[in-house]
């Protein structure tokens, strides 16, 4: 799902580059990053899982059509490929705003890239989503060898949706950047088509036959990077364990009786004491990814496959290390929107 960074103005896609083990991906993903230039795409990051891995990085691409008056940056990952790594990849699919399927063409490959186009279509179900409604691109790959199977049989087994097609040999960058631009215009359209028309005055609705997870919602600047969970506060009804700090909306109704760390900050915020609460929003986002059941027990690992936004916890980090005068009331609210974000995310893995 795109997340509004309403400081930076942009919206961030996520695009994961789906199928079978040693079809390309990974050098699908690594082709774009040396394609782009360095000062518009982020770190290139490798996520180890025992043998194969999961790559990451994010960039801000050009001549994009803002969207509700916000830019667009992508953030590209890849899954692994071997089935038995699934529920990583049901992870990082999490949230995917489109899929890139990279398919093996030779002939020994075609049971794997039809396993694994099932795959991709029975977890994107198990998130109330139908592949045929969500934004597809597939790349035919290494079309260089001898014996590659012909683009005519690839699309009987795999593209039954009339997807976009590219024939591509990622070891030569070849169809890769045409394939990207492709998945990033579905993906700018899908976004587009999910912002509610209504006439003024008069609440949206949600379009017939919208997925129940893919309800239309405005994508629009929030007065504060806390407006959405403000909102999802105000509009819950029943009482919260938790005290409500006097003077204001406690978010920490949105969690029940878990909420007692963003109550803590909250507090914290109220008594101006804005160092102490970004230390403690950091504490909380740490213990929340400990509790983690993934397998790797990297902290980065975690909060990306999450699906927070790197720069925001690296940012929390440095916001958690500074004296308590030098840290503002801005950046202690950046602080528990952070934690919030992390929490609400929490709960649908």
């Amino acid at each position: 799902m795109s997340i509004v960074n309403a400081l930076a103005r942009e919206i961030a896609a996520k695009v994961v580059y789906y199928g079978p083990g040693l079809s390309g991906k990974t050098t699908s993903l690594k082709q774009v990053y040396a394609g782009i230039r360095p000062e518009t795409r982020g770190q290139l990051i490798s996520l180890s899982t025992e043998g194969d891995r999961t790559l990451f990085f994010d960039f801000l691409p050009v001549k994009i059509e803002p969207i509700g008056g916000l830019g667009l940056r992508l953030q590209l990952y890849t899954v692994p490929g071997q089935v038995f790594y699934d529920a990583t990849r049901k992870l990082v699919l999490n949230g995917a705003d489109g899929v890139v399927f990279v398919a093996d063409s030779q002939p020994s490959a075609a049971d794997s890239n039809i396993e694994s186009m099932g795959n991709l279509e029975t977890n994107l179900a198990e998130m109330g989503i139908e592949l045929a409604s969500f934004p597809l691109v597939l790349q035919y790959n290494k079309r260089d060898l001898p014996g590659a199977v012909p683009v005519e049989e690839l699309r009987t087994q795999l593209n039954r949706w009339a997807a976009p097609e590219f024939e591509t040999v990622a070891s030569r960058g070849e169809g890769i950047l045409p394939a990207l631009r492709e998945i990033t215009r579905l993906v700018v359209k899908d976004l587009k088509g999910r912002q509610p028309q209504r006439a003024p005055g008069r609440p949206a609705a949600p379009r017939p036959g919208d997925p129940p997870s893919r309800t239309p919602a405005p994508v629009a600047v929030p007065p504060t990077p806390l407006a959405a969970a403000a909102a999802a506060a105000a509009a819950s009804s029943p009482p919260s364990p938790v005290r409500p700090i006097p003077g204001g909306l406690s978010l920490a109704r949105l969690f029940g009786e878990n909420g007692g760390k963003v109550a803590e900050v909250e507090l914290l915020i109220r008594e101006r004491s804005f160092g102490r609460a970004a230390r403690r929003a950091s504490d909380g986002l740490a213990e929340l990814l400990a509790g983690l059941t993934f397998a790797d027990p990297a902290p980065g690992a975690r909060a990306l496959l999450l699906g927070l936004d790197g720069r925001d916890v690296l940012r929390l980090a440095k916001l958690a290390a500074l004296p308590e005068g030098q840290v503002t009331e801005r950046e202690a609210l950046f602080a528990l929107h952070v934690l919030v974000a992390a929490m609400l995310k929490a709960e649908d893995v």
